[in-house]
């Protein structure tokens, strides 16, 4: 059976030929979730039972194990057992919704989406990384530098006050602020130089 959605851990490095090949000769061989050609990883299994949580009326297949508790992800006690693929079907009528919830769980766990219908594959985590770098200037960069004037300022008023104990705690969490405001613009500029050099 095929669908229109898959999610993998890993290989990674495949190209969509290379996906496409995979997925073809493990569906030819009666397209078993716990067959497929993908490494197991408790990532997908947690995928799976969120997805399963959050978008009941999916139709989605995988080798996970089913998981009847209703009790909140954050509360589950025992680890989730390894999975190795999540083939989802998307209707028409499929709620733009899910499809954010998809990419949003697939950016949570690191996962490999693959669209067979499209035949793109989908890195959530580093699209999103992609994304957010290319929009940083100025928002971002305005957004950095009001947080590391805020703790700058915090800091300088915490240590000429001098109240025990609290003063030391502001001056540290305004400290904190101006390092990881100068960190992003480092960060920034050197991934804006890297692909100015491109």
């Amino acid at each position: 059976m095929t669908f229109d959605l898959y999610a993998w851990k890993s290989p990674r490095d495949l190209d969509v030929d290379g996906v496409e090949a995979l997925l073809d000769s493990w569906l030819e061989t009666g397209g078993d979730p716990g067959m497929s050609p993908f490494e197991p990883s408790s990532d997908v299994g947690w995928f799976y039972r969120e997805l399963m949580q959050d978008a009941a009326g999916l139709e989605a297949s995988s080798d996970a194990v089913p998981n009847a508790s209703t009790a909140p992800i954050w509360l589950a006690a025992a680890p989730e057992p390894p999975a190795r693929v999540v083939g989802m079907r998307l209707s028409p009528a499929t709620q733009g919704d899910t499809l954010e919830l998809i990419f949003g769980l697939a950016a949570k766990y690191d996962l490999v989406l693959f669209d067979t219908r499209s035949r793109r594959i989908h890195l959530p985590l580093d699209e999103m990384a992609a994304h957010a770098s290319a929009t940083f200037w100025p928002g971002g960069a305005i957004q950095a530098a009001v947080a590391g004037g805020i703790g700058g300022v915090i800091a300088v008023v915490a240590w000429f006050l001098g109240i025990p104990l609290l003063s030391g705690v502001l001056v540290v969490v305004g400290g904190f602020m101006v390092v990881m405001a100068v960190y992003t613009f480092i960060h920034e500029g050197r991934k804006g130089a890297k692909n100015a050099e491109r």
